[in-house]
Order: C-alpha cells, then sequence, then structure tokens
C-alpha cells in the first residue's frame, strides 16, 4: 500500500500541473525578479517545480547561447508600422539560417500577417497571450504559450509591443520556461503621465527581462523620464528596412498603372504618403497645407491607407476646395508600388521617430518631408531630405512647394535618401545589431554604440563600414 503512494501523488501531479503547478511556477519567477534579494529564493522554489515539471536545469545557465532558434511574440490588434518591421526582421534572421517562429493573435485582422511572415520562412502560432478575449482565456493563452516555450527551446524570446504597455504575463512566463535571452522592442513611447499600475507592470517587466530595446533615442529619453529602465539593460537600436529589389522597368509599370488606376495624369507631380487615415498623424494640417501651396504649385496628394478618420478627410478636402487633387487609395495589401506613382513623400506627424513607411518611401528613391526632425532620423535635413515645423500649415506648405517646382532639388535628395537607406538604415543592419544585443545581454554589458545613452547617431551603419 504504501509502496503505491507515490505513484498515485506522481500521477495526481499530472493532473495538477496546468491548473496548479504551472501558475505557480509563474508567479513565483515574477516574484523572485521584483529585487535582487528575493532572485534566490525563487530559483529554489522554480527549481524544485521545474524538476516536477520534467524541465531541464542546464535551462539558466549564465553563459549566452548561439542563436539558432528566435521566438517573436506580437500582441497586435491591426498591422502596421511595427508588424512590417517584425516581418523584415525575422525574414533577415530566416536568410542567415535562424529558425524563427512567431507567436501572434488569432484575430482574423492578423490572417495576411500570417503569410507574410510565413513567405518569409518563419513559422507561426496563433496564441492570444493578452486579455482581449478576457481574462480566462488569457490564462489558458498563457499556458498554452508556456508549453510552446518548453517544446521549442528558442535561444531568444523577442516581445514586440507598441509601447511601454503590456506583455508582462509573456515577459515572466518567458523567463519562467526559457532559457534564452528575453528581449523587448518598444515602439512608442508610455504616456506622459503613466498610471500606478503601468508603471509598477512595467518597473516588474524590466526587471524579468534581459534587454529593453527602444527604436530611437528620443523615445529613449522619453521613456527614462516617464518610467526609468535599468540602463545596462537599455538599447537603441535604430529600424532598418529590406532595400528593394526592383527594376527601373516595374517602377515605370508601377507607375503607369497605379495612377491610371487612381485617375491622376501622368505628368502630374505627385506628393504622396503611406499613412494610417487616425488621429496624431498630422493629416489635416497636411489637407490646409496642400490648399495653401496649389495657389503657387501645381500638384497631387496622394494618401495610400485608410483609418478612422477616412470620411472626415474627404469632407476637409472638398470644403478647401482641393478634393480633386486629393486622392484617398484605401488599404492595400501591397501599398509599395503606390510609391512609384509618387514623386515625392511626405510624413507630417508632428511627434513621430523612425517611421517604417517613411524608411521604406527613402529606399525607393523618393525625397522625403517631414515635420518630426532630429538628430536621429534618417532625414538629414538639406541632405536627405526637406523638414517643415510640425503643426503648421503655412509652414508646411512652403516646403511643399519648394520640392513642387524644384525637379533637380528632387532628383538630388532622391538619390541620397536611397544611399543614405542603403547604408544605415537597412533591415539587415537592425537583425546585425539586434543579434549583437542578444550575445550581450546575459553579461549586462551592452554594446556601447548601442546603449540608449549614448549620443545620438544619424549613421548607424558606420560601425559595419569600419569593421
Amino acid at each position: 500500500m504504501r509502496a503505491a503512494l507515490p505513484h498515485r501523488a506522481l500521477r495526481a501531479s499530472q493532473h495538477l500541473r496546468p491548473i496548479v503547478i504551472e501558475p505557480l511556477f509563474y508567479f513565483t519567477r515574477i516574484a523572485g525578479n521584483l529585487c535582487y534579494a528575493r532572485e534566490q529564493v525563487a530559483l529554489v522554489t522554480s527549481s524544485w517545480i521545474r524538476i516536477a515539471l520534467g524541465g531541464d536545469m542546464t535551462a539558466e545557465r549564465a553563459d549566452a547561447p548561439s542563436i539558432r532558434r528566435v521566438l517573436f511574440v506580437l500582441q497586435s490588434t491591426a498591422i502596421g508600422g511595427m508588424e512590417t518591421h517584425c516581418v523584415d526582421l525575422a525574414s533577415e534572421y530566416a536568410r542567415r539560417g535562424i529558425d524563427v517562429h512567431v507567436v501572434l493573435p488569432q484575430t482574423t485582422a492578423l490572417d495576411p500577417l500570417v503569410d507574410r511572415f510565413r513567405a518569409g520562412g518563419a513559422s507561426t502560432t496563433r496564441i492570444d497571450t493578452d486579455a482581449r478575449s478576457g481574462r480566462i482565456a488569457q490564462a489558458s493563452g498563457l499556458v498554452r504559450f508556456g508549453r510552446t516555450l518548453r517544446t521549442l527551446r528558442p535561444d531568444a524570446v523577442h516581445l514586440q509591443t507598441g509601447g511601454a504597455t503590456g506583455g508582462l504575463a509573456v515577459i515572466a512566463i518567458a523567463r519562467a520556461f526559457g532559457r534564452g535571452v528575453v528581449a523587448i522592442t518598444e515602439h512608442d513611447v508610455p504616456a506622459p503621465n503613466p498610471g500606478r499600475r503601468q508603471r509598477l507592470a512595467r518597473i516588474v517587466m524590466d526587471r524579468c527581462a534581459h534587454a529593453i530595446i527602444s527604436v530611437s533615442r528620443r523615445n529613449a529619453k522619453l521613456r527614462r523620464e516617464r518610467i526609468a529602465p535599468p540602463e545596462r539593460k537599455f538599447v537603441s537600436i535604430l529600424n532598418g528596412v529590406p532595400l528593394p529589389n526592383i527594376t527601373p522597368e516595374m517602377r515605370a509599370r508601377n507607375r503607369d498603372e497605379s495612377r491610371s488606376e487612381l485617375g491622376i495624369d501622368r505628368g502630374a507631380v505627385v506628393v504622396g504618403s503611406l499613412v494610417r487615415l487616425a488621429e496624431g498623424k498630422g493629416l489635416d494640417d497636411l489637407l490646409r497645407a496642400v490648399g495653401i501651396a496649389r495657389s503657387d504649385a501645381k500638384f497631387e496628394l496622394l494618401l495610400v491607407g485608410d483609418g478612422p478618420l477616412r470620411n472626415e478627410l474627404i469632407r476637409l478636402a472638398s470644403e478647401l476646395g482641393v478634393a480633386a487633387h486629393v486622392h484617398f487609395a484605401g488599404h492595400h495589401e501591397d501599398p509599395e508600388r503606390f510609391l512609384d506613382a509618387m514623386d515625392a513623400f511626405v510624413l507630417p506627424v508632428p511627434s513621430g521617430s523612425m517611421s517604417i513607411a517613411l524608411l521604406e518611401a527613402m529606399a525607393r528613391g523618393l525625397p522625403p518631408i517631414i515635420t518630426f526632425c532630429g538628430p536621429e532620423e534618417a532625414v538629414v535635413p538639406e541632405e536627405t531630405g526637406l523638414c517643415a515645423p510640425p503643426l503648421d500649415p503655412a509652414g508646411l506648405a512652403a516646403v511643399l512647394v519648394r520640392i513642387v517646382i524644384d525637379a533637380p532639388l528632387r532628383a538630388r535628395l532622391a538619390a541620397a535618401a536611397a544611399e543614405h537607406v542603403r547604408v544605415h538604415y537597412s533591415v539587415a543592419r537592425v537583425a546585425s545589431d539586434t543579434l549583437d544585443v542578444y550575445a550581450a545581454a546575459r553579461a549586462d554589458e551592452m554594446p556601447a554604440r548601442l546603449r540608449a545613452s549614448a549620443a545620438p547617431d544619424p549613421r548607424p551603419g558606420a560601425h559595419y563600414l569600419r569593421s
């Protein structure tokens, strides 16, 4: 009778794993990472649980493993610049022979994203790791996520977030079950006055992660002011994009077909943008600037994208008397082809940083105009593009007139923009920088050139030119 007890206990533990042991594992590791003094307690507790789960006690070794498998995690609701960045980075990793797996939500809005990941060589799993469908569904998703981690055993788990919000459970479980580096890339910044709950969650999350990546030092500065992360983990990796592989003949065909589709004359000068039609994009200022500028220069405005402000912007264009010269192309799965219909690119966002759409346009050879210039943006004033004042339709109009009437200026800036992106803002450079961070994260000694506290650097590819 006594001999049967251990077997009964073992069978009972099998049933208790998903409802008792695994949640206990998560919370002991979270508690253990709240401060250094508790870490050894958590290690002992979680080690006992890892044995009960049939885990591997070598998972927490201190040395950084070589990166052979990376797991990306997204909690997106729609497809935008962050998602495109993740697809591009995953494709570049796969090109280098790294096994890439992506966990992303089950919403049908992301179905096209799955196809793009798979086309780039990554595999995918659909799991809701946030609370969009309720806490019970999230708990079930997190258990699945933990099992996925144990199955894949990635060398790095990399969460991509729109800002300093969400993802705590993902990061905690990645530390609990994972054997590799845990990194977070934040594509935006916290709100100016983050609440106590958000602040506490982010502090715990920062403590759990090995590396916190900002997409610019402007963003890093704001993050530091609003929710200060541990500096030893904090780095800045400027965005990058794939270099276009397109012949002049293909570009000419795209130009003709796109203009014909939209009813734009072949000889017109077209200024355009790939942008979500939403608040904070400066699109009302852009339409007002077009209304002012067209009295001095004749051109068309092309907006590629959709969003909640579409009808409002159509009404505003009509009120300003420019509706016949503003073309709303809507959402397209292949928006890049519309770049070939443009002669210049404009992004009137009053406050932004490291726009993927901007980099794609520059890589395609379009001279850019932006309203968020800074010491680390890809637009170097008068060298790779033009700057206009934010929230100033008249100031933006003056810059629009200048680029519309001066074809030699457009040609010079276009060539410089494409070369600048090729050297400094390619996704290959982003991949190399990120892999360097994975390798350095375990030692808490980030590369000096990537530290968030380093001086702004508008030429991040120079490191690879010297090496």
